[in-house]
């Protein structure tokens, strides 16, 4: 790396770094605004109140780090165009592509740690946080007369509930499977036509229960079983119905498949599996996006820098939006609604670069 790619890199990650600590103090002042009184009133330690807010960051910086990279991009780049540093550079011959090639490689970078740290990180800080909510905070109306249908649920690490429709009222599961895992291998499978809850027991109707050895599988029928190891409760499966920013992209996968077999209408999730993949790269597009513009001096200056930026992310973010709605309602496929935001500002990023290479 050469010392104008450092130069640049180093303004960029310095503003990006104050970019995404603003942005999780304010996120975290504004819930504990909202929660602090509830956390005081239910006498919650004071550890678990920082375990709580320690668990919320890899959520916030998740959600907030495609809007610090153009922030970042906005801000270090202008300051550069404005004091004619960028106009130094480019009259000793080295041309704006080289010039931006440094922050195009950290922002891709960045999306790629953002896609691995959304994968392997943000889903199970958001479990344990949900369970600290549940715990102590108890948000949760209780809704004792639901009926929900397609819902998931995580009874620790190594058993997963499917649930195709669940009566609240009369707490009868319909269409339920639950699978055991051991080190991620499957090792029991339970499928049933009807689970219900007896004397404190789920009781489990006519069904198979499956057990996967060395690549073998055993299969009994059973027309009735009562199941002592689910200790989960009826409110609490209305309660941690599933969230996709609690699982990973694999989790969410195998949930989509699940509500796909049980007969329900996986089309929600679907919706969200592709944004999974694609939100990520969000980052790298914007900043691509932006850069044309901020290496523009006549567009240069932080006030101009912060409108152009929030312009640009709204108009991104209301793409988005708009596009998951016509998914989740089935106007357009979910492939199209995960990707056509992406695909159109990499398109618009692409010109504006050309454009300002050619001036």
């Amino acid at each position: 790396m050469s010392i104008l790619d450092r130069y640049i890199v180093r303004r960029f990650g310095f503003t990006l770094l104050f970019a995404v600590v603003s942005f999780v103090f304010i996120f975290i002042f504004v819930d504990m605004v909202g929660n602090l009184a509830k956390f005081i009133d239910k006498e919650v330690p004071n550890l678990i109140i920082l375990k709580f807010y320690g668990l919320y960051v890899p959520y916030i910086v998740t959600l907030v780090l495609p809007i610090a990279v153009l922030l970042a991009c906005m801000f270090s780049l202008g300051q550069m165009a404005r004091y004619n540093e960028l106009v130094a550079i480019r009259s000793n011959g080295i041309a704006l592509t080289r010039i931006l090639r440094p922050l195009f490689a950290v922002g891709f970078l960045t999306s790629v740690m953002a896609l691995y740290f959304g994968e392997g990180i943000a889903p199970i800080a958001n479990q344990q946080k949900s369970a600290i909510e549940i715990e102590y905070l108890d948000p949760f109306a209780r809704r004792t007369g639901t009926s929900v249908q397609n819902v998931y649920y995580q009874d620790g690490l190594d058993r997963r509930i499917f649930i195709g429709r669940y009566d609240g009222k009369r707490k009868i599961a319909h269409r339920v499977t639950i699978q055991s895992y051991h080190a991620n291998t499957i090792t029991e499978r339970l499928d049933a036509r009807s689970m219900e809850w007896q004397d404190s027991l789920w009781v489990l109707n006519k069904g198979f229960r499956r057990s996967f050895d060395n690549g073998g599988e055993m299969a009994t029928s059973f027309e009735k079983l009562v199941e002592k190891g689910l200790d989960f409760t009826p409110d609490q499966l209305l309660e941690n119905q599933a969230k996709p920013e609690d699982m990973s992209y694999q989790q969410l996968r195998g949930f989509v498949k699940e509500v796909a077999r049980n007969g329900g209408d996986p089309r929600k999730w679907q919706v969200d599996l592709q944004f999974k993949l694609s939100t990520p790269f969000a980052s790298f597009i914007l900043l691509l996006c932006g850069a044309p513009l901020a290496s523009n001096k006549n567009r240069s200056g932080a006030i101009l820098g912060l409108v152009m930026s929030l312009g640009i992310y709204l108009l991104y973010f209301g793409t988005t939006r708009l596009l998951k709605t016509l998914g989740e309602v089935g106007t357009v496929e979910p492939v199209v609604a995960g990707w056509t935001t992406n695909g159109v500002f990499l398109a618009a990023g692409m010109f504006l670069l050309i454009l300002n290479v050619r001036r």
